[in-house]
């Protein structure tokens, strides 16, 4: 009998050059109950606010003017955390020796810039959460950086994840990516 190796998972994030600068694009993990759920809920917001809007349009109601702008704020970050869930990625750059990581879907992107010399104690960490986090592991792309994820760094008295969609042995990986572009004091000190 022939002996069956279980293979060796692949690496959910790919190394790109854009621009002559080397950079890694990790694609956001996938939730999907989060994911249909907020789908059906966006597919019923909108009708309700076309709804809201031709009764607006029938006999004008102060207070439904200031529903319909909550109703588009609410609309919005739905979209985008579906468009996120579907399409989002964490691009991660090394330029002038600083760190750059940005967040978002095709050109809706936010980025945070990370200044090389500054940071300290890079390492790999297990973005494991606990069943009463999970709500905290859903990624929004775009409005403010991830709580947990497998590569961290302290800057300044704050600690910075890296990563939320990928596992610590992938993590290890980024690290070591990183690591080479950034002054050795980023390394320094890991835990």
């Amino acid at each position: 009998m022939a002996n069956r190796y279980v293979e060796p998972s692949t690496a959910r994030h790919s190394v790109e050059r854009i621009d002559g600068v080397e950079q890694i694009r990790v694609p956001v993990r996938r939730q999907w109950y989060a994911l249909v759920f907020i789908a059906v809920w966006l597919i019923l917001w909108t009708i309700g606010g076309i709804a809201a809007m031709s009764e607006l349009a029938r006999h004008f109601e102060p207070f439904l003017v200031f529903w319909l702008c909550g109703w588009a704020i609410g609309w919005l970050f739905a979209a985008l955390t579906v468009a996120g869930q579907i399409g989002g990625s964490e691009v991660i750059r090394v330029v002038n020796r600083d760190l750059e990581v940005s967040s978002g879907v095709g050109r809706v992107r936010r980025t945070w810039r990370y200044r090389g010399d500054a940071i300290h104690h890079l390492a790999s960490h297990d973005p494991v959460v606990g069943p009463f986090q999970m709500a905290s592991q859903l990624q929004w792309p775009i409005f403010w950086r991830p709580r947990i994820g497998a590569v961290k760094f302290d800057y300044g008295a704050s600690r910075i994840f890296l990563s939320a969609g990928v596992d610590e042995p992938e993590g290890r990986m980024i690290v070591d990516w990183i690591a080479r572009r950034l002054p050795a004091s980023a390394s320094a000190g890991s835990q």
